[in-house]
């Protein structure tokens, strides 16, 4: 029990002692080494253990500290991997950014703000709505109404004319009785579904 006891003290005062030597200049990780360290010394001196089982308790504790850094490695490594699939979920796939992309502009050229393009070409503004309509019907219109709204709420922030508000309160009215109508050709063609 004393010697596990050794080995895990000694584990910890490894790790003060690295920390101490990443960060010099803090003085509490010193502080704590120092600590640790007169901790485990008054330990051992009271143990009175030969010095062979002093050195594979030792080694025990070394196992120990090399143990838990790889457990740290892991951890930090996963919480990486998760911080990067979640950032990835909230902004959303490519197709996603480029359908509000096209969105955001057509209610900008609406508003008559339109600050990257001049003039659309005429092929350039059907191809975008070309991807807009794929984009539509392969995720569907829930899907489609959310990024609508995320573009809309983006142009609200914007420094927007009396008069483009005006027209962004038209553009959200619009929406809004867009969303009714889908949903009530949604409700009839489950309905449909259902009897067949």
């Amino acid at each position: 029990m004393v010697n596990k006891e050794l080995a895990n003290n000694y584990a910890e005062l490894l790790t003060a002692k690295e920390k101490a030597a990443l960060h010099p200049d803090n003085q509490g990780f010193a502080w704590k080494y120092n600590q640790l360290n007169t901790l485990y010394q008054d330990a051992v001196l009271k143990a009175k253990l030969p010095k062979e089982e002093l050195v594979e308790i030792e080694k025990q504790g070394e196992f120990l500290h090399e143990q838990y850094e790889k457990e740290q490695e892991e951890a930090n490594l996963y919480k990486e991997v998760y911080k990067k699939n979640v950032l990835n979920k909230l902004e959303g796939t490519k197709e996603e950014k480029e359908y509000k992309e096209a969105y955001k502009h057509n209610v900008l050229a609406f508003l008559d703000k339109d600050p990257d393009e001049k003039q659309e070409t005429r092929m350039g503004k059907e191809k975008k709505e070309q991807k807009m309509t794929e984009f539509e019907s392969k995720y569907g219109y829930e899907k489609v109404y959310a990024l609508k709204k995320e573009v809309l709420d983006e142009i609200r922030e914007m420094d927007l004319t009396p008069l483009q508000r005006e027209r962004l309160k038209e553009v959200e009215r619009d929406l809004e009785h867009e969303k009714q109508i889908k949903l009530v050709k949604s409700k009839k063609k489950d309905t449909v579904e259902m009897e067949i």
